[in-house]
């Protein structure tokens, strides 16, 4: 046998999808813009690729976040190596501007993001299921 725990597996590219929550006195257009390009280098500094992300705007919380009750909802699709994306968690736990973000991976199975194709490229599977 070899390698035993701390053995390193090869690592793969795999798509993610992060939701970011902003605190609202961060939502002002340079801040919401050098909050994303921070996130973004984090990302591609480490191998991966943003494919998209959508600004989903200032939404009431379900609930009081850090004292706050509106925050500013951000979608960010990439594809990227577990190392990215336990850095980019590590900087989002420690940046004040952030209430709150969630990551989780994507099908397996599937292609990495690419620029070429659109994030959305996948809803036309969908469109019957509008009809029930």
């Amino acid at each position: 046998m070899g390698g035993g725990p701390h053995a390193r597996k090869e690592e793969t590219v795999r798509n993610y999808e992060s939701v970011i929550i902003v605190r609202p006195g961060a939502c002002a257009e340079a801040e919401l813009t050098a909050v994303i390009d921070k996130y973004s280098a984090v990302i591609t500094d480490h191998q991966g690729e943003i494919a998209g992300v959508d600004r989903w705007g200032l939404r009431k919380l379900a609930y009081p976040i850090k004292k706050e009750s509106q925050g500013f909802y951000l979608l960010v699709r990439f594809a990227g190596l577990p190392d990215g994306i336990k850095e980019m968690e590590r900087l989002l736990r420690i940046d004040d501007r952030i209430l709150k973000f969630l990551t989780v991976r994507l099908d397996g199975d599937a292609e990495p993001f690419s620029l070429n194709e659109g994030p959305d490229s996948s809803d036309d599977d969908n469109d019957e299921e509008d009809d029930n």
